[in-house]
């Protein structure tokens, strides 16, 4: 049986929330993502068709063999609401991710670029051949 590609396996969110004198409200939330399959790239099809077709060839002999670890991060938002007679504004700043957690994607296959990112390096130093 092959995993699905959605198969998170987990998927959570837990919200908090307190109202602040005011009209002020400050709210958490901490989504939680488990852990997620994914198919590893077959590396000499890779080699041989970058260069013309300028995209990686996944190895589907693995298909969803490979798991991504799981992601967890956190938003913070604070709200203020001032009514009027026949209106209110809600205003809000939301800071997403706010402590910079890194979701790690699947491996990607590119070519390793020059210093200065003009071209691609190739193992005889030569520009990158048609063939």
């Amino acid at each position: 049986m092959v995993v699905s590609s959605w198969d998170n396996q987990q998927l959570l969110s837990k919200t908090f929330g307190y109202k602040l004198p005011r009209n002020w409200e400050l709210s958490l939330k901490f989504p939680h993502q488990g852990v997620v399959p994914y198919t590893p790239f077959d590396e000499t099809a890779s080699r041989l068709n970058y260069a013309p077709q300028i995209k990686h060839v996944l190895d589907y002999s693995q298909l969803n063999t490979q798991l991504l670890r799981a992601f967890n991060n956190s938003d913070v938002r604070i709200d203020i609401k001032i009514n009027l007679k026949k209106i209110t504004f809600d205003m809000f700043l939301d800071a997403t991710n706010w402590y910079f957690e890194k979701n790690k994607s699947d491996d990607q296959y590119t070519w390793k670029r020059t210093a200065y990112y003009s071209a691609f390096e190739t193992t005889d130093g030569w520009p990158i051949k048609a063939d």
